[in-house]
């Protein structure tokens, strides 16, 4: 195995601009395969080995929440010992303990942080795509779903009002306006997560703990108001299996929030054609990944429609929590001169 790939994804990610309680992490897994940890590697490559469709910076991440997960305390003590090399063996340790549960868990789980705010941009697009769409309404899914609120917040006004002001486009903010919405779909590879394992995945920071009150939030004013979505368990790179899916659910739209960059480059583009090929006209495909695999801030968003083969690469956001900005990218304006959006 070679762990060059490994050890510059654990470094980029170190060096984020933001540091919202994994950057420590990342820095000290980027030193440890540089000094030829011998337990790091060895779970690097035996969870590799188990799932090898997992990108570079994904599986870094996995190990990171699956330790948090079997030994809540091992980082906050590995962080606050005096030196690099002081916690490189407390992680070392950590590791050659638990290694049988980590490598359990990063078998059978993703990362499945939930964020409150990325359906921000989804309802706005989807809102100006559909805007007199005719029939009696159209089916979306959200491919990578986790906790699923992403389905369940679309349409709900509440949420969007309490959310969309922070999250400026040059225009202000873009108008609520209902999607066309006859059934909403969530789908991931099983088992589905619950609050605890998403919990995990937040970084132990102030402002992760802001975000997970969010999240709460968001699941309290869903429980009163949220539309109804039908889950379902699918291993996206399983193309027989998401081909069937597309087909007897008569999918018209999908959406990928943070789920590309964890697998394979490979792969990403496998899925992307499966999911296109798949959805029925008129065929709207959103994607909104982090910029440089989780190494910059923000996130690009494109949407893939039938009318060309390449996505039009309609926006980037400034944070990848959805505060701050929206800036247009190249495509922008071809996309909503066709589709108008209107503001507030």
């Amino acid at each position: 195995m070679q762990f060059d790939q490994f050890e510059s994804a654990a470094r980029e990610m170190g060096n984020h601009p933001q540091d919202h309680g994994w950057r420590d992490f990342f820095r000290l897994v980027g030193y440890g395969l540089a000094a030829s940890s011998a337990e790091l590697r060895r779970i690097l490559e035996r969870c590799h080995g188990d799932q090898p469709v997992h990108s570079a910076t994904h599986l870094i991440s996995l190990i990171g929440i699956a330790i948090k997960t079997v030994r809540p305390d091992a980082l906050p003590l590995i962080y606050r010992a005096p030196s690099v090399k002081e916690r490189l063996k407390l992680l070392e340790e950590t590791i050659g303990e638990h290694g049988d549960d980590i490598r359990r868990l990063v078998s059978m789980r993703r990362n499945s942080f939930t964020g409150a705010r990325r359906f921000l941009v989804p309802q706005a697009i989807l809102s100006s795509f559909f805007t007199g769409h005719e029939g009696d309404g159209i089916t979306f899914a959200d491919f990578g779903t986790g906790l699923g609120i992403l389905p369940r917040q679309l349409n709900c006004e509440t949420l969007y009002r309490t959310f969309a002001p922070d999250l400026t486009w040059d225009e202000g903010i873009p108008r609520f306006r209902p999607i066309p919405l006859r059934s909403s779909l969530g789908v991931d590879r099983g088992p589905m997560p619950d609050l605890e394992w998403v919990r995990s995945c937040y970084g132990l920071s102030d402002y992760y703990d802001e975000l997970f009150s969010e999240l709460t939030f968001t699941l309290d004013v869903l429980a009163d108001e949220g539309g109804q979505v039908r889950f379902h368990e699918v291993d996206l790179v399983d193309d027989e299996a998401l081909t069937a899916f597309l087909r007897d659910n008569a999918v018209h739209a999908g959406n990928l929030s943070y789920v590309l960059y964890e697998i394979s480059t490979a792969m990403r583009t496998k899925l992307v054609r499966t999911l296109r090929e798949g959805l029925r006209p008129p065929g709207l495909l959103i994607v909104t990944e982090p910029r440089g695999e989780l190494t910059r801030q923000g996130c690009d968003v494109l949407v893939y429609c039938r009318d060309r083969q390449d996505p039009y690469r309609v926006c980037a956001v400034s944070d990848g929590h959805f505060k701050g900005k929206v800036t247009r990218l190249e495509h922008y304006r071809e996309f909503f001169d066709r589709h108008p959006m209107t503001f507030d």
